[in-house]
């Protein structure tokens, strides 16, 4: 896997200053940009695992802190923000861009990103880590995000509102593939998560948090890099006994 250099930064994001770190692959000439969004009451360290995953895979992994405690709306114009502001020149000093970007996000951070994402017409890709919707905003914005996109889901349960994202699956405007990983809790996807969160959400699990990384790395690779290894990962889900497809990545409803 590639070396990294992380590089902390403060940002201001609709007109609020955060904390952003970048995640820079080095030995590499040009990467793309994904930024990874952390769920309600959270903060960007519980999502340090992912940007250090992705910056080995040669992506520059961006984990903010969100600037609003319950303001979707504005969480989400901030990550919008964040894109163009990762593109300016002399912003990163690292890799140069190569103008791709993907989005993804955990929990409310998922929500956030997929509105986002239906915004930026640049974003290749987006996964959303167990996301959860919010009087249906996030079904409006699936009609409009012309983005592929990966939901992987844990069981229902009261902190991703009872999976009410899979209505994201009913007529999205691009492709949308959702599988959900078996038996897991709502914070697996987080990296490092904290004791009180396994205290609300039920314990984590580093194995069922690896199958969120192998098929977000496998998402991720395929749009942004075109890897035939990833695109295999993912049209083989249905063989993998760790999760269950809910929906093709034609976005066919399967269950």
């Amino acid at each position: 896997m590639l070396l990294l250099v992380l590089l902390k930064r403060l940002v201001l994001l609709q007109g609020k200053t955060v904390v952003v770190d970048f995640y820079l692959p080095q030995n590499v000439q040009k990467a793309p940009v994904v930024i990874v969004s952390h769920g309600f009451t959270r903060h960007r360290r519980v999502m340090a695992g992912w940007g250090i995953l992705l910056a080995q895979h040669g992506m520059i992994a961006v984990v903010p802190d969100l600037p609003f405690f319950a303001n979707q709306t504005g969480n989400s114009r901030a990550i919008n923000e964040l894109i163009a502001l990762a593109h300016e020149p002399g912003r990163i000093s690292g890799p140069l861009l190569n103008g791709d970007v993907a989005l993804m996000g955990h929990s409310a951070g998922g929500f956030d990103s997929v509105l986002a994402a239906s915004r930026a017409r640049s974003v290749r890709c987006w996964i959303g880590l167990d996301p959860s919707d919010f009087r249906g905003r996030g079904l409006d914005a699936m009609h409009t995000m012309h983005s592929p996109g990966l939901m992987l889901l844990a069981e229902p349960g009261m902190w991703n509102q009872h999976a009410n994202a899979l209505s994201w699956l009913e007529k999205p405007a691009a492709s949308l593939m959702a599988l959900r990983v078996r038996d897991s809790t709502h914070c697996d996807p987080e990296n490092p998560t904290s004791a009180l969160a396994e205290m609300v959400c039920g314990r984590t699990d580093a194995a069922r948090r690896a199958i969120y990384e192998r098929y977000a790395l496998a998402m991720l690779k395929k749009h942004l890099f075109g890897d035939a290894a990833s695109i295999q990962v993912l049209n083989h889900a249905a063989q993998d006994k760790a999760v269950t497809v809910l929906a093709s990545p034609a976005g066919a409803k399967v269950e």
